[in-house]
C-alpha cells in the first residue's frame, strides 16, 4: 500500500542506539500499530568498516530507496525491540495534536554506535546528510506536511571515544542550528535526554562532561533536556548484561517524557 500522498506531521528521531531503539523485556503498555502513525526508513544493515581512514559504524544499503509503513516495534528471535519514538507518537495522537486527515511520520534516522568524533553526525557528515535526505523526502510527498520536532538521543560514543566536551558542544549546537536554518524553523522543538543511569554511573568520569554539554546545548537552544536516572537498562530489567540501552518499559516511559517536554515547549509559544 502506498502512503506517499498522505499529509504528515513529521517527527525526526535521530542519534545513536537509544534513538534507534534497543529496548527489550516486558512492558506495562504494549504498542499497538496505528494506521495514523507511520515511519520512514531505509532497508539497510549496519556494519563496522573502515571509511575515510576511520574504523566506524557504517550504513550498508544496496537499495537506495526510502520506505513508509505503519510504525511498529522491530522483532527478532528473542522478541520485540522497542523505540521511544513509538510512545511519543502514541501520546501525540492521544493528546489531540494530530488533526483529522493527517498522519504522524517518524523519520527513523538513528544509527547505533555513532557520534561526532568519527565524523558521522557533524554538519556535512554522512549520517547528518542521510538524515537530511530522509527529511527532504518526507517533506516532498505533500506540500502540506510539516516538521514538528527533532528528538535526539546520542553522546555515549563521544564519551568513550574521548571527544573533547567543548568540541562536542560546538558540533551538537551546529547540528541543531543547521537543521533549523535549512527548514526555516528557528523554533523547531529540540529535545534530548540523559544516558542510561547504570552505564553512566560505571563511567561517570567520561560521561558527566558530555551529558553536561548535551544539557547546556539543549537548553541554550530553547529545548528540553530529560532526566533518566530512574529508568532501567535492559540488564537491570531482565539480566541480559546490556547496561547501555534502556529496556522496553523504560523506552515506553521515555517517549512519554519526550512528549511532555514537547507539549511544554508548545505551551511556551
Amino acid at each position: 500500500m502506498s502512503y506517499v500522498n498522505d499529509t504528515y506531521d513529521i517527527i525526526i528521531l535521530a542519534g545513536q542506539s537509544n534513538a534507534q531503539g534497543c529496548g527489550r523485556g516486558e512492558t506495562t503498555e504494549e504498542y499497538i500499530p496505528d494506521p495514523d502513525i507511520m515511519h520512514l526508513f531505509e532497508n539497510c544493515t549496519y556494519e563496522v568498516r573502515v571509511k575515510d581512514g576511520i574504523e566506524k559504524m557504517c550504513v550498508v544499503c544496496d537499495d537506495p530507496n526510502l520506505y513508509i509503513d505503519i510504525a511498529k516495534e522491530r522483532c527478532d528471535e528473542a522478541g520485540k525491540i522497542s523505540s521511544f519514538g513509538l510512545s511519543f507518537a502514541r501520546e501525540y495522537k492521544k493528546a489531540g495534536l494530530l488533526p483529522k486527515g493527517r498522519k504522524l511520520l517518524i523519520v527513523e534516522a538513528g544509527v547505533g554506535g555513532t557520534g561526532f568524533k568519527k565524523k558521522q553526525w557533524g554538519v556535512g557528515d554522512e549520517l547528518y546528510e542521510r538524515m537530511l535526505r530522509m527529511i527532504d523526502y518526507a517533506l516532498s510527498l505533500n506540500s502540506e506536511s510539516t516538521l514538528k520536532a527533532l528528538l535526539w538521543h546520542q553522546g555515549e560514543h563521544d564519551a568513550f571515544e574521548g571527544n573533547p566536551p567543548e568540541i562536542f558542544e560546538s558540533q551538537l549546537c551546529a547540528l541543531v542550528r543547521a537543521v533549523r536554518a535549512r527548514y526555516n524553523l528557528k523554533d523547531l522543538p529540540f529535545i534530548s535526554a540523559d544516558f542510561v543511569n547504570e552505564w553512566k554511573n560505571k563511567n561517570i568520569d567520561i560521561c558527566a562532561p558530555i551529558v553536561a554539554k548535551i544539557k547546556s546545548v539543549t537548553e541554550g537552544e530553547g529545548g528540553v533536556f530529560i532526566e533518566t536516572a530512574d529508568l532501567l537498562s535492559n540488564n537491570q530489567n531482565h539480566g541480559d548484561g546490556d547496561d547501555i540501552h534502556f529496556c522496553r518499559e523504560s523506552l515506553n516511559i521515555l517517549g512519554r517524557r519526550y512528549f511532555e517536554a514537547y507539549k511544554n515547549l508548545l505551551n511556551k509559544k
